[in-house]
């Protein structure tokens, strides 16, 4: 997939990534914006359906906490509505999730229990998502949820300021222009390794859906919920999974982030082998599902 030569990975002479036991540079412990968050230890669905304890979430938040400052979550069921007390204990800001799909009773029973939280005030969480790639998937209309985005925001305490957004592939934004109306903030996915992009145009790549974005929702602010690039995995075309591409993705990301002012999330905290039949899901991790660090994410 031939692109011209904006900004080529190769060029910055990135470090082939090593396993060094820990996320930060010693020398300059920089933080991620954000990054994504699954319960670590999950090795099977059936674990999540069976419920997190207290214990894990604080645990995982305790060791994400030199490494960020805020968290993303997808659910409030399996016992992560107490993320955010707990966040909050670390001073971590979060991003909190809706899970929506196709079935309309669950997607109540999502909606109410986040409501319910969320009457309480907690004052770590500062953004919902009102589902993930739902659209994507296949499971909801964008008028469906255009109407979930408006049940939430009709149910939230008058008083609460709290961004409400949902999260979709750039395309799925770009070809809903709708979905823009109805969120504060574009909540958009940019993987140029979904795309089958080489390493080497990764961030070309990106440049592009970002600015496509921007062009398509004057006034409106990009968030990019999720970017990253998988560890471990099937090759997608020309994009190679491996924990080099990977550190140098997200090493010359974070720079340009760090440079551009960039809201944004990183796939993700911790490996979730559960997801391994699910788009290379499972390896995405900066920390193994068993909570040790792979990498330095920071470097020259």
């Amino acid at each position: 997939m031939p692109r011209p030569w904006k900004f080529v990975l190769g060029s910055l002479a990135l470090a082939a990534c090593l396993f060094s036991g820990q996320l930060g540079n010693a020398a300059n412990p920089r933080k991620v914006t954000s990054l994504s968050y699954n319960p670590s230890g999950v090795t099977q669905f059936s674990q999540l359906e069976a419920g997190i304890s207290e214990a894990r979430i604080r645990a995982d938040l305790q060791r994400l906490k030199p490494h960020t400052d805020a968290i993303r979550t997808y659910n409030v069921e399996q016992g992560l509505d107490r993320v955010p007390a707990i966040a909050q204990e670390f001073g971590l800001k979060v991003s909190l999730g809706i899970w929506l799909g196709k079935d309309r009773a669950k997607n109540a029973i999502q909606i109410a229990h986040a409501l319910k939280l969320l009457s309480s005030r907690p004052a770590a969480v500062t953004r919902i998502y009102v589902g993930n790639e739902p659209i994507l998937r296949g499971e909801l209309t964008p008028a469906q949820v255009i109407a979930y985005i408006a049940e939430v925001r009709k149910g939230l305490p008058k008083d609460l300021k709290i961004e409400i957004t949902t999260a979709e592939p750039w395309h799925r934004w770009l070809a809903h222009p709708e979905l823009g109306a109805a969120v504060d903030v574009i909540g958009a996915h940019i993987f140029p390794s979904h795309d089958g992009v080489p390493i080497d145009y990764a961030l070309t790549d990106f440049e592009e859906r970002y600015a496509a974005l921007t062009k398509a929702f004057p006034g409106k602010r990009i968030l990019i919920s999720e970017t990253g690039w998988p560890l471990a995995g099937a090759t997608n075309q020309a994009a190679v999974a491996s924990a080099d591409n990977a550190a140098k993705f997200l090493r010359a990301f974070l720079k340009v982030a760090e440079a551009r002012h960039y809201d944004y999330s990183l796939v993700e905290a911790y490996d979730q082998p559960w997801k391994a039949s699910d788009e290379n899901g499972a390896m995405w991790g900066l920390f193994t599902d068993d909570g040790k660090p792979k990498f330095e994410v920071f470097g020259p």
